[in-house]
């Protein structure tokens, strides 16, 4: 996939628009960033959030050391929700068409990965040499794609192409590893030594209608420990601590390495599941957070789907497959049997 007009630009500034970034909203991302720093190298990438917080900053900043050089939230910069916008908001919206943001900064490459048409022309008055956007079919875009181009269906993939355009050229998504700290995959040998056993599970998600029930979870997991002689490996968060008895009860030899011994060291979140990920031989989870960060690691991952449609969630890692309530007829989640599912993760132990 080349630009329509092929400009071979080396930028030595990158400046990326975002309009925010919540845990699940930047860990689909991270593939994107991982592209950016894959083909320009040497170049300073500015992340800018530009009407809120950017996780970047916070749960996720351990990801994206050595990608980010640096990353700027709530900028003022974008038209929010407009039910979500007052009067003022509306007022710094307009005060942008007039004066650059940024203080004057100017990138060598402006990036605006959102296709809201009003923000997209906010965005651009942010000084630049060249400007890259799929907003409006890439009518604002100084690079454009070919006219064979087709955008991807998935979130992940469809940023990547932004990568692309801006290379001229198709690009490989750098594998796992990410570049994780030492001290995440030194505990995550400890809590799981090295062998080909682990299957993983995920059963929660923020949305609870995402959430295919937890005796299903359970039941998939005694059938791989009895028949299959492997060992299950949960990720819970806080929210589902109430569950660690009831899995525990029903498959014994069950881990949770974010809780007990290992919780008390106080490593967790984001990082630590990914290095954990890259640990097992593949996963079952909900369309969740958690799953991303599988994902992430390079786990194989069957995700399950109800309410959200896949192809815009799918996993990247070679060997993912969803299955999805709507060959049963219904966006009900539960409508998939946990005999269907198990007959899918078979075929990763084949």
């Amino acid at each position: 996939m080349l630009q329509k007009n092929i400009k071979k630009i080396k930028p030595s500034t990158i400046g990326v628009y975002v309009g925010l970034d919540f845990v699940g909203d930047g860990l689909i991302k991270l593939p994107f960033i991982r592209s950016l720093r894959q083909v320009f190298p040497k170049a300073k990438i500015t992340w800018i959030a530009g009407t809120h917080k950017s996780e970047f900053k916070r749960t996720l900043e351990p990801l994206v050391k050595g990608l980010l050089d640096e990353v700027l939230e709530e900028c003022n910069i974008g038209f929010i929700g407009i039910s979500d916008a007052n009067l003022l908001q509306r007022l710094k919206d307009i005060k942008n068409f007039i004066y650059s943001p940024l203080k004057g900064r100017k990138f060598d490459l402006l990036i605006d990965t959102q296709t809201h048409v009003l923000t997209t022309m906010v965005v651009r008055t942010i000084k630049h040499n060249f400007f890259l956007s799929g907003c409006a079919n890439f009518n604002f875009s100084d690079l454009k794609p070919s006219p064979l181009f087709k955008r991807e269906v998935n979130l992940s993939q469809r940023l990547v192409q932004l990568t692309e355009i801006a290379l001229g050229g198709k690009i490989n998504i750098p594998p796992p590893p990410l570049p994780l700290e030492k001290k995440y995959r030194d505990l995550a040998k400890i809590a799981l030594p090295k062998n080909n056993k682990y299957i993983g599970f995920a059963p929660g998600a923020g949305d609870v209608r995402k959430c295919w029930k937890l005796k299903n979870f359970i039941n998939v997991a005694k059938y791989f420990s009895k028949k299959r002689k492997k060992i299950p490996v949960f990720f819970l968060g806080p929210s589902e601590k109430r569950w660690l008895s009831v899995i525990k009860k029903s498959v014994p030899n069950s881990l949770f390495p974010e809780w007990g011994k290992f919780q008390k060291k106080n490593i967790k979140g984001p990082a630590f599941v990914i290095a954990l990920s890259e640990r097992i031989n593949c996963a079952l989870a909900n369309d969740s957070g958690t799953a991303h960060m599988i994902d992430a690691g390079g786990a194989p991952i069957i995700k399950v789907f109800g309410k959200s449609l896949p192809g815009k969630y799918t996993g990247l890692t070679p060997g993912s497959i969803t299955i999805d309530s709507r060959i049963f007829g219904s966006t009900d989640i539960n409508e998939i049997s946990p005999d269907y599912v198990i007959k899918k993760i078979e075929r990763h132990f084949k």
